[in-house]
């Protein structure tokens, strides 16, 4: 059973992730998307001097998106299509609602769901967006919660204008975790700068004490399938034109994302404002009908701007994936 390198983000502060849209602060992306996790980590490392190469540190890993765990139980995303789960004394239609809204699953119940069998669980495993695999003390990891705030107008006699904003808040038992196939050094790097992007903070409100984290390495098993038949998201993925192929997107189960925003992490005061450019990317959970290797690729989206200072916004689009076996139902 291939053993993977994780790490946990414990005892965040209030996280607000914003979605790139001008003004929608009343919205929080409900997702760590694995382009942000490694370009955060890329800004850390060019903010202790190491700007030569940030395109090769970019290459020498795949890192997940995050995903949410309670204690000592360990969540990953629902793949995309339908799961192969029943509830007992139930019928498909009473039930078929609340598989609908589940958006994770627990590690040892997505094992069996990824080799192929089907499940059968009781009601009171299914706990909102998550599906347990036994009864337990489990409360929801987060809450999200809106506040209202004032716009300071920087120009006299405009008006202040209310605006809200949304925070998530977790349980102090719950947090964040990502996977990564990062080994030895690199791995240990990862960790540090992991470390040192914890005491930087997170998203939108980092300059006030936002998405501020403590950093813990762990391990997590997963299961080797050997008549694997399809291959599954767990990170954002740009595919290169050869691999798209690969993919028999007409039979593939997936959901794509425009991913964009604006050049905050830029060393650059003056660029902060400027947008970058945008670029779609697969999504996390998204099934592919093929076992083949994949390898994405790094793209650098950089608006165009005249101005000598302008430096590469480089994105990640290194897929970090698990083949899996999927029986159509």
């Amino acid at each position: 059973m291939p053993t993977y390198n994780i790490i946990k983000l414990k005892n965040l502060s209030p996280l607000h992730i914003g979605t790139g849209k001008e003004n929608h602060y009343d919205f929080s992306a409900t997702d760590l998307h694995s382009d942000t996790i490694s370009a955060a980590l890329a800004v850390i490392r060019c903010q202790q001097g190491k700007m030569a190469d940030t395109k090769e540190f970019l290459q020498s890993f795949s890192i997940s998106s995050s995903f949410p765990f309670w204690d000592k139980i360990y969540f990953l995303p629902k793949a995309r299509g339908k799961i192969k789960v029943k509830v007992v004394l139930k019928r498909e239609h009473e039930y078929r609602k609340q598989l609908k809204k589940i958006k994770y699953i627990d590690v040892l119940l997505w094992d069996e769901l990824m080799r192929g069998d089907e499940i059968i669980i009781e009601d009171s495993q299914i706990k909102g967006e998550f599906l347990l695999r036994e009864k337990s003390d489990f409360e929801t990891p987060y809450i999200s919660q809106v506040n209202q705030r004032v716009s300071i107008p920087r120009v006299d006699n405009e008006n202040a204008e209310p605006f809200f904003f949304n925070k998530t808040f977790f349980h102090e038992k719950a947090g964040l975790y990502c996977l990564t196939d990062a080994q030895d050094e690199t791995f240990e790097e990862l960790l540090s700068l992991f470390q040192l992007l914890g005491e930087a903070g997170l998203g939108t409100d980092r300059n006030i004490g936002g998405g501020k984290f403590e950093v813990e390495p762990d391990k997590l098993d997963l299961p080797e399938i050997p008549d694997a038949n399809q291959t599954m998201l767990l990170s954002l993925y740009i595919p290169k034109e050869e691999e798209l192929t690969k993919l028999h997107l007409k039979s593939a189960h997936y959901e794509i994302l425009l991913r964009g925003g604006y050049m905050a992490g830029s060393s650059e005061e003056m660029f902060r404002h400027l947008r970058k450019r945008s670029i779609y990317m697969f999504n996390t959970g998204s099934l592919f009908p093929t076992t083949e290797p994949l390898t994405g690729k790094i793209v650098n989206l950089a608006p165009a701007w005249n101005d000598e200072r302008m430096h590469p916004v480089y994105r990640s689009g290194r897929p970090f994936y698990l083949p899996v076996k999927i029986n159509e139902l």
